[in-house]
C-alpha cells in the first residue's frame, strides 16, 4: 500500500515537474539541468522510502517473501523496514474458532457423530515455515483430518454409553492427541471443547428405555426402603407400649404388695369400725369369724 502511495506521488510530482520545465517563459538552463537531475533523484527517494516501510497490523506476523518464497524474517506489529525486493504477508496469530464435525464407531460399534470446537491461534515463530508450507488458509487443510483422525482414535476406545457417563476422560483424551498433533504443525491449541454428542436413533431409544428402567426400579427401592422404615418405627412403637405396659403392671403388683403387707387385722377392724356411722343399728359379722367390739 505504501508503494503504492509512493508511486503516484512521484507520478504527481513529475508531472508538475515537466509542465514547469515545459512551460518556463524564461527557459533557465540551470533550471532546467537541476531539475533534470533532481527529479529522478527525488523520485528514486520517494519509491525507495514508500518500498522500504511496512506496517504490520495488531496481531499478526509480517512474513517476508521473496520471488515467492519465504526469506525467514517475521515481523511483530508495528513499523518496520524492509528490502524493496520483500513483500508482506499478513499472517493472523490472534485466537480463532474452528469447528468441525466427526463421524466414528464406539468400542461396541455404535454410530457416534461428535461436534469439536477448537480456540486455536499460530505460532508466532512458526509462521513463515507455515505460509510456506501450507499456505494463509491453514487451519482447513491442517485441522479437519487431524480432528476426523483424533476423534476416530478415541471414539473407538469407549463404548456408547460410556462416552456419555465419562464425557470428561473422552474430552481430555481428544484435547491431549489434538494438542500434541496441531503443535507440530505451528497450531496452538488453547482449549478444546465437545460440542454435542449424537448416536443412532436405534440407540437413543435403547437408552431413554434403559433410564426409564433404572428411575422405576430407583422409584420402586424408594418405596420398599420407606416401607421398611415405617415397619421399624411401628415395631419401636409396639415394643414402647409393651414395655409402658409391663411397666405399669408391675408397678400395680408391687403396690399391691405393699399394700397386702400393710393390711394387718388389727387395720382392717379399724377401717371397717372407721366407716361405720353413728347411727348403725345392726351389724352382719361373717360367719365363723372372730370379731370383738371393745365398749
Amino acid at each position: 500500500m505504501l508503494a503504492l502511495i509512493g508511486i503516484v506521488l512521484c507520478g504527481i510530482i513529475s508531472l508538475i515537474a515537466f509542465l514547469i520545465i515545459l512551460f518556463d517563459p524564461k527557459k533557465d538552463t540551470k533550471v532546467q539541468a537541476k531539475l533534470f537531475v533532481g527529479i529522478p533523484f527525488f523520485i528514486a527517494l520517494i519509491i525507495f522510502l514508500a518500498g522500504s516501510i511496512i506496517v504490520v497490523p495488531n496481531g499478526h506476523a509480517g512474513v517476508m517473501v521473496r520471488f515467492q518464497k519465504t526469506t525467514g524474517v517475521i515481523y511483530e506489529n508495528g513499523l518496520h523496514w524492509k528490502a524493496l525486493i520483500d513483500t508482506p504477508v499478513n499472517m493472523s496469530v490472534k485466537t480463532q474458532l474452528f469447528e468441525d464435525e466427526a463421524t466414528a464407531a464406539s468400542k461396541d460399534l455404535q454410530d457416534v457423530s461428535t461436534k469439536i470446537a477448537i480456540n486455536y491461534k499460530l505460532d508466532f515463530k512458526e509462521a513463515a515455515v507455515v505460509y510456506q508450507t501450507i499456505g494463509r488458509d491453514y487451519i482447513s487443510v491442517i485441522a479437519n483430518p487431524v480432528v476426523q483422525e483424533t476423534v476416530k482414535e478415541v471414539t473407538a476406545k469407549y463404548n456408547a454409553e460410556d462416552m456419555i457417563l465419562k464425557r470428561t476422560d473422552v474430552k481430555n483424551d481428544i484435547t491431549t492427541a489434538l494438542v500434541t498433533r496441531l503443535a507440530t504443525r505451528g497450531i496452538i491449541t488453547e482449549s478444546v471443547n465437545i460440542i454435542n454428542f449424537d448416536f443412532s436413533d436405534e440407540f437413543t431409544r435403547a437408552i431413554e428405555a434403559k433410564v426409564v428402567a433404572v428411575q422405576k426400579v430407583l422409584e420402586a427401592e424408594n418405596k420398599l426402603r420407606q416401607i421398611e422404615v415405617e415397619a421399624r418405627q411401628a415395631e419401636q412403637v409396639a415394643k414402647g407400649e409393651a414395655a409402658a405396659a409391663i411397666a405399669r403392671a408391675n408397678g400395680q403388683a408391687e403396690a399391691n404388695r405393699i399394700v397386702d403387707a400393710s393390711l394387718t387385722e388389727n387395720v382392717l377392724r379399724y377401717y371397717f369400725i372407721d366407716k361405720l356411722g353413728s347411727d348403725v343399728k345392726v351389724w352382719v359379722v361373717p360367719d365363723n369369724q372372730a370379731f370383738t367390739i371393745s365398749p
